[in-house]
């Protein structure tokens, strides 16, 4: 029997109103069976890839980041990989990444130059979690030497050449690490206090300090026969050679006694939590492989551990002899001690000049005038031209009936012209002949409370403004005068935080200790006492040079 259709129930063609909905249901249900299988295959390259937030920020020192760029680059499109391998690179200064972590703007990963720049990360109430990480390459400080010079070019070590020699540019510790690890070596193993000639030759190496070593390297391309020798990694002598091939070659000379070294730590952020930090810490399990060890070291880096090296000047690397390096504690008191040796002084120097400053000093053969002189006269000599320096002298009624005091040279710009010499050259004749000045009793008080008013109201906030007192004895003003309390309390009364005037006191002698430490105290200063020319060099440099207080 044939089967026939009945009328009404035969099919027919769906309406064209109907056709749109039907095929993007399809699409829909299609895409969701294709997203369902890649997800059960564990998905393609790119979702692999992804992380939740985005990529993972990196912010490396500029000269490692193109490495750790590939590196990373290497592990997204790494089929094994798992998880999130999505990173983006940026290449940043160490001191320009501290500060934007210390402002709000960290990234989820810092690969600093060196781990003392954590130093300066300052979050909350400290670092914020940001600590040292484990390094991933290192790079010895050595002193780029050029020209006729490299060829018997050696270095003892960092302190004799830092203070001793005068063929060396630096470039800022503040900004460039090369410079600050140089200056942190010289500083291994040496007294806080600074010496006459170390106190000079760093004032002077921070006058003239470059704002870069790239700033330093591109002098030496220029002009390489009159450059002078200065501090920087290894790599970056191997990369200036790698940019500069027709420029005579830079050599690195290791220190005999030993250096320190950049050690670009990984240093993940103490606010990466789940997924992302685990991804941080895969990612830096990925320069432990030997691939990325020959990679660092094709661009000049050495492992972190210090092996290996790059050929410089058709030089086989030296052997890496590492210093223990400061604590931090260490390093933030060295990196103050060059920022205030940096900064100019404006100082009012009040020398005693009552009778018993002829007296015999624990020198034989020298009197206390002569011992204090000596002092003055180099302590002018090594101050920088642009500090402001005055003098005044002390003794009863040396300016006339009742007063105490007599003004030698108003305070002044140490170039500035001053008749047909310098302001150095006047304070240097009138210490010269200070001691025929030499009379009378030690009106002390009122010399110091006269000082401190006339530094107040000429005050100049550009400058660090302090009163360095010079004397051998106690108080002692037959016109009475003030007593020490009442020095004390006015002090006290007229002390402004804004315009601080910081009084330093230097006892010899008879001295009263007791009283010169309450008068420093006072007003934030420092007293010391004084009995040798040692003892007057050590504590004018840390009067007048480190201006602590």
């Amino acid at each position: 029997m044939a089967l026939g259709r009945t009328r009404g129930t035969h099919a027919r063609r769906p309406e064209r109103g109907r056709l749109l909905p039907l095929l993007i249901a399809a699409v829909v249900v299609l895409a969701l069976v294709v997203v369902a299988g890649l997800a059960l295959r564990g998905g393609d390259d790119e979702s692999a890839s992804g992380c939740d937030g985005g990529p993972l920020t990196v912010a490396a020192s500029p000269e490692i980041a193109p490495t750790v760029e590939q590196v990373l680059d290497g592990l997204a499109e790494d089929e094994d990989a798992g998880g999130c391998t999505d990173f983006t690179v940026r290449a940043v200064s160490s001191a320009q990444a501290a500060t934007e972590i210390s402002d709000g703007r960290a990234p989820d990963v810092w690969i600093p130059d060196s781990s003392t720049w954590v130093d300066k990360v300052e979050v909350g109430d400290g670092s914020g979690g940001w600590t040292e990480g484990p390094s991933i390459a290192r790079s010895p400080i050595v002193l780029a030497v050029g020209g006729d010079a490299a060829d018997d070019a050696s270095l003892t070590s960092w302190s004799s050449r830092l203070t001793n020699d005068d063929d060396l540019r630096m470039a800022n510790p503040d900004s460039d690490t090369a410079s600050r690890l140089a200056y942190h070596a010289s500083r291994i193993g040496e007294p806080e206090r600074l010496g006459l000639q170390t106190g000079g030759r760093l004032i002077f190496l921070s006058r003239f300090a470059a704002p870069s070593v790239n700033a330093l390297l591109d002098s030496y391309a220029q002009e390489p026969a009159e450059a002078d020798p200065f501090p920087a990694s290894e790599q970056r002598i191997f990369a200036f050679a790698e940019e500069h091939g027709d420029t005579e070659p830079l050599h690195a000379v290791m220190p005999e006694t030993g250096t320190l070294a950049l050690d670009y730590p990984w240093i993940s952020s103490p606010d990466l939590t789940g997924e992302r930090r685990d991804a941080a810490e895969q990612a830096r399990t990925a320069f432990g492989s030997t691939q990325t060890r020959d990679l660092l070291t094709e661009a000049g880096f050495r492992s972190s551990d210090g092996r290996g090296g790059p050929e410089i000047a058709e030089q086989e690397p030296a052997a890496l002899d590492e210093l223990e390096p400061l604590t931090r504690q260490e390093r933030l008191a060295a990196v103050e001690q060059w920022d205030i040796l940096r900064t100019d002084i404006r100082m009012l120097a009040l020398i005693d000049v009552s009778g018993s400053m002829e007296w015999d000093s624990p020198t034989p053969g020298m009197a206390r005038w002569e011992v204090t002189q000596g002092a003055l006269l180099q302590g002018i000599g090594i101050l920088p031209a642009g500090s402001q320096v005055g003098g005044w002298a002390f003794s009863s009624d040396i300016g006339g009936e009742g007063q105490d005091w007599q003004e030698l040279a108003p305070v002044r710009r140490l170039d500035e012209s001053v008749g047909s010499g310098t302001q150095r050259d006047r304070l240097e004749r009138l210490v010269s002949d200070g001691g025929e000045l030499i009379e009378g009793d030690t009106g002390l008080y009122d010399s110091v409370w006269a000082a401190y008013q006339e530094m107040q109201d000429s005050y100049d906030e550009d400058y660090v403004n302090s009163i360095v007192v010079f004397t051998d004895g106690e108080n002692d003003d037959p016109n009475g005068g003030l007593s020490l309390n009442q020095l004390l309390d006015r002090i006290d009364e007229g002390y402004d935080p804004e315009r601080p005037v910081r009084i330093i006191t230097i006892g010899m002698g008879e001295a009263d200790a007791s009283a010169l430490q309450q008068i420093s105290d006072e007003s934030g200063g420092t007293s010391y006492i004084a009995e040798t020319p040692d003892d007057i060099e050590r504590v004018f440099v840390e009067a007048l040079l480190a201006r602590t207080g």
